[in-house]
């Protein structure tokens, strides 16, 4: 009997035997996240159904020094997920409870398994509302977007999912169970710990449940697609909709290449009647009789102005939700069409023009057989850059162009101050470039809370470090 197996009928001391999985297409399946860089090799995988079985879990693999690789919606463009090295998969997809939807407290307390379209649900039915929002909504689980701190589509104006989390509960890498925080909205009583574990990525311990704050939802919500001569209007259109839109929510930038691929493999119609190098989708919310009247008019004179050169407004929710798929189905689409290298990367926002034009000029020479996909959530200064790999170059030359090009690309990031992971962690695939954006001294002390909590180093090895 091999180590593994060992290791598996340890678990199935504690766990029901339909929760430890050893065949070869369970290891396959929960072993990587979306990105198929890194060939997944875990040992074993198990499907913990409540705090507490996560925590003998965690006690156990430190007892064996065995590593551990927390799994939620496997969602993640990173490789966060991903087990490569003989570790145990912890996937949380079986704790999927909603515990509580409290409309005095204004909050929703959930295990970490849950799906973010679920808990937008529930805050619906209970005439509240969860506004942090992103494609992978119906896949991904909250536990998840809280250790990587998801962004998506609102963060203009709501902020990163750290902005709602009330309380948490954690499994910390050496076992032990921490309930941080509760249902309390103010406690000054010392370190905030909830942030510790929101965007570690799984490396210090498991969160098992969370508590998140809750918001009143808008009466209705518009949507605007607007078409630009170029990316030089970026700025000037965010900054006239900032002072004229009191409800903006979204601001949205695609590139036509980006564009293009979704009415080509989505087979959608492109709204505008002309073709621009770029776009902005806004999204508002309507929350008075008059506020579509405002939205219309403040439209109708950016372009007179000539801010931009073509618009359509929604007019209908079917209207808007055709408007937002243009733009949220952009990577699901790639994924779904192409081998791609990603990256997600993040400068202040008065900055983004200088920055695209030079950027360009690295594609153009690292990339000049290769079609490039730019968009992203422009309003936060968080951009997306897919290299789109074509059947005439290998696997072996398309990953190694990609690795040599981000260098170039991450000193650009690193000149702007910016960062070279805006939202999708740094996992495998980027703690080698982790130095653009972190400090000697940064990484020292990040380093030394790693070992604070996870003294074993089980909790999920290699990934950020």
């Amino acid at each position: 009997m091999n180590n593994s197996n060992i290791l598996a009928d340890q678990m199935r001391a504690f766990l029901a035997p339909e929760s430890v999985l050893e065949d070869q297409a369970s290891l396959e399946f929960y072993g990587r996240d979306w990105i198929k860089d890194f060939k997944p090799a875990p040992c074993l995988v198990v499907l913990p159904n409540n705090s507490e079985e996560v925590q003998q879990i965690v006690k156990l693999c430190n007892r064996e020094r065995v590593s551990i690789v927390p799994s939620g919606g496997r969602t993640g463009l990173s490789g966060g997920a991903t087990a490569t090295n003989g570790e145990v998969i912890v996937s949380l997809e079986r704790m999927r409870k909603i515990i509580q939807v409290d409309s005095v407290d204004r909050t929703i307390i959930c295990e970490a398994g849950v799906v973010l379209e679920r808990i937008q649900t529930q805050a619906t039915q209970h005439g509240l509302y969860f506004p942090v929002d992103f494609s992978s909504r119906g896949s991904a689980q909250i536990g998840g977007a809280l250790a990587t701190n998801a962004g998506g589509i609102r963060v203009i104006r709501y902020g990163n999912i750290r902005d709602w989390v009330v309380g948490i509960k954690v499994i910390t890498g050496n076992g032990e169970l921490l309930e941080i925080n509760g249902s309390l909205f103010k406690n000054n009583t010392g370190y905030d710990l909830r942030h510790l574990f929101v965007g570690s990525e799984g490396t210090l311990g498991i969160i098992t449940e969370v508590t998140l704050k809750l918001t009143s939802p808008p009466n209705d919500i518009t949507r605007v697609l607007c078409g630009l001569r170029s990316t030089e209007g970026i700025l000037p259109l965010l900054a006239y909709c900032r002072n004229n839109l009191r409800d903006l929510s979204a601001f949205e930038f695609m590139e036509r290449r980006a564009l293009q691929e979704v009415l080509t493999h989505r087979g959608l119609r492109d709204p505008l009647a002309h073709q621009f190098p770029a776009y902005v989708l806004v999204e508002c919310e309507i929350n008075d009789s008059s506020a579509s009247e405002r939205l219309v008019a403040a439209f109708g004179e950016a372009y007179e102005s000539e801010l931009i050169q073509d618009v359509v407004v929604s007019e209908s929710s079917a209207q808007a939700l055709e408007l937002m798929n243009l733009r949220d189905l952009i990577s699901e689409t790639l994924s779904d069409n192409y081998t791609i290298h990603k990256n997600d990367i993040s400068v202040p926002v008065s900055m983004i023009p200088a920055f695209l034009h030079e950027l360009h000029a690295i594609i153009n020479t690292a990339y000049p057989a290769l079609r490039v996909v730019v968009f992203g959530h422009v309003g936060d200064g968080n951009l997306h850059i897919n290299v789109l790999k074509t059947d005439a170059i290998s696997d072996h030359d398309f990953w190694s162009g990609c690795h040599e090009a981000d260098h170039k690309i991450f000193s650009l990031v690193q000149r702007y101050r910016g960062s070279i992971s805006a939202e999708h962690g740094v996992g495998l695939l980027k703690r080698e470039f982790l130095h653009y954006s972190r400090t000697e001294a940064e990484i020292a002390l990040m380093q030394g809370i790693k070992r604070v909590f996870d003294p074993n180093g089980v909790m999920n090895p290699g990934k950020i470090f």
